[in-house]
């Protein structure tokens, strides 16, 4: 999914993104987040995001076999089939998404997305669409890179590449979330709204519940733009030598920015 500037504004302003005929993906507001309870919505984000689990083949040759020949698609439904629990927050999460309910179908692979007769059939590819989507829409996809997607009809050793980098996507996340623990850094989304309310950018503790989560990420992080440019100018006034870079004006592109991290 391509950070287009249509799809940022719809996200801006809350407006639906359509995924073909299918459904309407839609960009929540932190006032229905809060609603829902913030703890659900991750849950809810993360059960139509995740990824199959990696396993190295020491630790269950059997169960790992059959992980691998299993796409993410594949496995989503199959835990749903199984799951009692995880079909109902399935369920959920696509009624908070895309407020449609929906049925899941092993034979055939698919999702019926709304009413059986109508037949809007969510497949393998719009599957990963829509979570390019989410991932989009809720900043997963800023912090965490392109998603990797083991296909179906990839080749073994592609499959056994991709499974590799994904092991080594969740050392990598382990790694960062440690750092920040022991930095004491890894703030709460109490204190970024709390910290956003007051900064002075037209936005308070009353009004800023009626923006999306995308643009109240969007907000903060052009807040931090915005200050550290201050400072910068302030110190290159008052004699400090600075790299350019560091004196460029904080108007700039979110998704150049993305480039860089």
């Amino acid at each position: 999914m391509n950070l287009t500037d249509e799809f940022t504004l719809k996200c801006l302003c809350g407006s639906p993104v359509f995924l073909d005929d299918i459904c309407a993906i839609y960009p929540a507001t932190l006032r229905e987040i809060v609603t829902v309870g913030y703890d659900t919505f991750w849950q809810y984000l993360q059960v139509l995001i995740a990824e199959k689990p990696v396993l190295d083949n020491k630790e269950d040759n059997e169960l790992a076999k059959l992980l691998n020949d299993l796409s993410d698609f594949q496995y989503f439904l199959v835990m749903t089939s199984m799951d009692k629990e995880v079909n109902q927050k399935a369920k959920e999460s696509f009624r908070f998404f895309t407020h449609e309910s929906v049925t899941f179908s092993l034979d055939p692979a698919q999702i019926v997305v709304g009413p059986l007769q109508e037949k809007h059939l969510l497949t393998e590819e719009m599957f990963y669409e829509m979570r390019r989507i989410l991932k989009r829409m809720y900043w997963v996809e800023q912090q965490e890179g392109e998603e990797i997607i083991i296909y179906e009809d990839d080749l073994p050793s592609v499959k056994a590449l991709k499974m590799q980098m994904k092991k080594n996507r969740e050392r990598v996340a382990k790694a960062k979330a440690k750092k920040k623990q022991q930095e004491g850094t890894d703030l709460k989304m109490s204190d970024l709204i709390a910290s956003v309310a007051v900064g002075n950018c037209d936005l308070n503790i009353e009004n800023i519940w009626n923006i999306t989560y995308y643009a109240f990420h969007d907000q903060l992080r052009r807040m931090g733009w915005r200050d550290q440019f201050n400072i910068n100018n302030r110190a290159a006034l008052a004699g400090a030598k600075l790299k350019k870079s560091q004196l460029k004006h904080w108007i700039k592109s979110i998704a150049s920015d993305d480039k860089k991290e």
